[in-house]
């Protein structure tokens, strides 16, 4: 029988993305966006602008906007936040590794639906 996360490493793989094991945290990369898992907490980056973007800096921050907004309202209230020099995480603290991988995957998979959908 497999585990809880192999079962998630399979969908990150299955859909093209990638679960990367760093110190303290895993990241997981998407074609066009990166967010955290740390302990039982999925942290999701928003980056704030400065003044200094190019037009192209601000339709990739729009994305990223988009995608962490998407994500949380697949993991479901209540949501943290931190403010981190020029990123806004997104935070969204699970019991326990194995609701946190369920529910990560049934956002990942509304995600999928709606750009199918658009």
């Amino acid at each position: 029988m497999r585990g809880i996360m192999s079962s998630l490493e399979e969908y990150l793989k299955r859909k093209g993305f990638q679960l990367i094991n760093e110190i303290r945290k895993e990241k997981v990369v998407m074609d066009d966006y990166e967010f955290y898992i740390e302990e039982n907490s999925v942290k999701l980056p928003i980056p704030l602008p400065t003044g200094k973007e190019s037009l192209d800096d601000l339709v990739s921050m729009g994305i990223k906007y988009a995608r962490a907004s998407r994500i949380s309202q697949g993991l479901g209230a209540p949501l943290e936040y931190l403010i981190s020099g020029n990123v806004v995480f997104v935070i969204k603290t699970f019991n326990d590794r194995k609701e946190l991988e369920e529910k990560l995957i049934k956002a990942l998979e509304g995600i999928e639906s709606l750009r199918y959908f658009l």
